[in-house]
Order: C-alpha cells, then sequence, then structure tokens
C-alpha cells in the first residue's frame, strides 16, 4: 500500500467537476462566451458572430430612409404672374374699346362741340392699337412659349407713357386722369419685367437644386426660365 500523496493540482484534473466553480475544458468551450448561466445569447450581441440584426427589433440602430423630396413644379410659380398679367390685358383692352367706340366724346374734358374728323381718325386708331396690346398680354399670358414678346409689349406700353409726357411738356396739364394713366405706363412695364427676372432666376436656381437632391427636378415650362421662343 503506497502513500504517496498526489501531486498538487492533480486532483483538480482527474475530478475537475468535483471541485465547485470548476468545469471540465469540454463543457467550458461548448457554452458560447458571454454567459454565465448557460442562457443563449441573441445573435446581435455577440461578437464576432457575423450575424445580421434582426429587422424591425428594437434598438438596431439600422437608419430610417429619409424621404425624397418634393419634386420641383415650375408652373406653380408662374400662376400669379400669369394671372397678373392677363388682368392687365383685359383691363387694356377694354379701355382702348371704350376709346375706340366712343371717340373723342369719351374723353373726360371733351368740349362735345363740332367734330373734328381729322383727330377722331388719329384718335379711333391708336384706341385700335390699344385693344392689341391688351389682347397682346393675355396671349402672352396663355401661351408662355412667346414670354420674350412681353419685353416688346411692355416696351410699346413705356413709350406711350414717354409720349403723354411730351404731349403734358409741350400742350399743357391733361385731366388728371391721364395723369395717372402717365404715371402706370411708365412704372409698370419695368416693375412687370423685373418680376419676370426674378421668377425666372428662382426658378432655374431651385429646380438646379432639386435635381442636386436626387428627386429629378421639375420641367420648367417651356419659353420661361431658359428663353422664350
Amino acid at each position: 500500500m503506497s502513500n504517496t500523496a498526489p501531486a498538487p493540482g492533480e486532483g483538480n484534473r482527474r475530478a475537475g467537476s468535483d471541485i465547485p466553480g470548476t468545469r471540465p475544458p469540454q463543457a467550458a468551450a461548448a457554452q458560447a462566451p458571454g454567459t454565465g448561466d448557460g442562457r443563449r445569447v441573441p445573435e446581435q450581441a455577440v461578437p464576432g458572430s457575423g450575424a445580421k440584426p434582426r429587422r424591425g427589433s428594437k434598438g438596431s440602430g439600422a437608419p430610417k430612409p429619409r424621404k425624397a423630396p418634393k419634386a420641383y413644379k415650375a408652373s406653380d410659380d408662374w400662376a400669379v404672374f400669369r394671372a397678373v398679367v392677363i388682368g392687365v390685358g383685359i383691363l387694356v383692352a377694354g379701355f382702348g374699346l371704350y376709346n375706340l367706340i366712343t371717340g373723342t366724346a369719351g374723353l373726360p374734358d371733351g368740349s362735345g362741340g363740332e367734330v373734328n374728323a381729322t383727330l377722331e381718325s388719329q384718335y379711333r386708331f391708336f384706341s385700335a392699337m390699344m385693344v392689341g396690346v391688351g389682347a397682346a398680354f393675355v396671349a402672352i399670358a396663355v401661351k408662355f412659349q412667346w414670354a420674350n414678346m412681353l419685353w416688346l409689349v411692355c416696351l410699346m406700353v413705356f413709350l406711350g407713357g414717354i409720349g403723354r409726357v411730351v404731349s403734358w411738356a409741350f400742350s399743357g396739364t391733361p385731366h388728371f386722369t391721364f395723369i395717372v394713366l402717365m404715371i402706370v405706363e411708365l412704372a409698370f412695364p419695368p416693375a412687370l419685367l423685373v418680376w419676370h427676372r426674378f421668377i425666372a432666376k428662382t426658378s432655374e436656381l431651385r429646380q438646379e437644386y432639386s435635381q442636386q437632391g436626387g428627386a429629378g427636378g421639375g420641367a420648367a415650362d417651356p419659353g420661361i426660365a431658359g428663353g422664350a421662343r
């Protein structure tokens, strides 16, 4: 009978599972790292496992897809401008039609005496021209491929205001109504052209920004922002 004492640690190797708090190496290897009680760790929590997080799980950190910006429509910017141009055209055409029908008798300070045939002929001619200018405003607003013609029509109205200034200088002060018309004819055409240019430039910038944002951009009305035909 041998009384040789076991070497230190030999008892642990022989029956490692008999000592509290120790497990055989095979059992320790079979257990997933990071678990203390044998419970299964979710796949997304195991480092290096390569498993993808479940869809729709909370805390997955997946970024939500961004909504694409709303497509730009250039026609929205021109609605008010077109309405104003149409209104101006109707007003000018109506005023010219009134003068065409009434002649010099429709003037505010008309004497109502003997009619001067030469003056009536010239006056009614220019009244008809005024009807044409008003119709041109309406046509430009409806069919904007002719938008460059807006500059020509505005120039005609502006030159008419210059003519009233010349008449005032050489023939005296006209009726108050025609002074108001002179101011409108000199101020409104430049303001309308500046407004047209501002909207055209703004439409181009907004369309470029919309295209850069991935929305594809909205097609601008032909003949507005890029120069009319």
